[in-house]
């Protein structure tokens, strides 16, 4: 989790999560320098499996979720934004996937849409915004992989990490997901919305974007996931 200015939501958040895991799991939350009461929220769970790294200055969400995710020890790995709560049952279901799909890389789920106050909208993410398709091409133009929805093996990460700097801050998901792909990974989508998604002013992405950053930016991951295929590909025929 890659935490800012989140005393709101957080600790409400993290309860929906802890309360699915078991003794042996870990929670990672890097705080990016947030000058609101967001360390406190965390601290004030007082639970050991909850491990709380402090930005000295502000690195962005990319470069932080990227920390966050190399001090990750365990074999799946879930993304999760600071505001939304996770529904009852979500970590044994995506669980459940992986073993169930031993190919399977990357696991993406559903979410429902709810307000700043908790009340749900009536509505699912994937409704709103189109089906999820794990195809490259077709996120390139709209990008459907949302990280909060998102787990994924952790032998990705030497893949993954770490993300292009010049690829703009609120992409990570995007390149998780398409390395995934370019390297013929398997996506499985879960079509039930086990994340309440959380709607509010203070939301953190791409779609407030100028349309002229948002081309730059995707360009810039154009080039950047065709540089990763490129180097993949020759790494394969030298180990061959």
């Amino acid at each position: 989790m890659a935490a800012y200015q989140g005393e709101r939501y957080i600790a409400a958040q993290l309860r929906s999560i802890l309360e699915q895991l078991s003794e042996d799991d870990e929670v990672i939350v890097v705080d990016d320098r947030s000058s609101d009461r967001t360390r406190d929220e965390v601290r004030s769970l007082d639970d050991p499996r909850v491990q709380l790294v402090e930005h000295r200055t502000n690195h962005g969400i990319a470069q932080t979720f990227q920390q966050a995710l190399s001090q990750t020890t365990g074999s799946v790995i879930f993304l999760s934004d600071q505001d939304d709560l996770w529904a009852p049952g979500k970590v044994a279901m995506v669980l459940e996937a992986f073993e169930r799909n031993p190919d399977v890389k990357v696991v993406v789920t559903d979410a429902a849409l709810i307000d700043e106050g908790g009340n749900h909208l009536g509505v699912s993410y994937y409704s709103s915004r189109g089906r999820f398709r794990s195809v490259v091409v077709s996120n390139l133009f709209r990008n459907k992989y949302l990280g909060c929805l998102m787990a994924f093996r952790s032998e990705l990460l030497a893949k993954i990490l770490p993300f292009p700097r010049d690829c703009g801050d609120v992409l990570h998901d995007f390149w998780i997901g398409v390395v995934n792909s370019v390297t013929s990974g398997n996506t499985y989508y879960i079509d039930q919305p086990l994340v309440w998604y959380r709607r509010h002013s203070g939301n953190v992405t791409a779609g407030k974007l100028s349309w002229t950053r948002k081309f730059r930016t995707r360009w810039r991951l154009l080039k950047a996931v065709m540089r990763f295929w490129i180097k993949d590909r020759l790494g394969r025929r030298i180990a061959a």
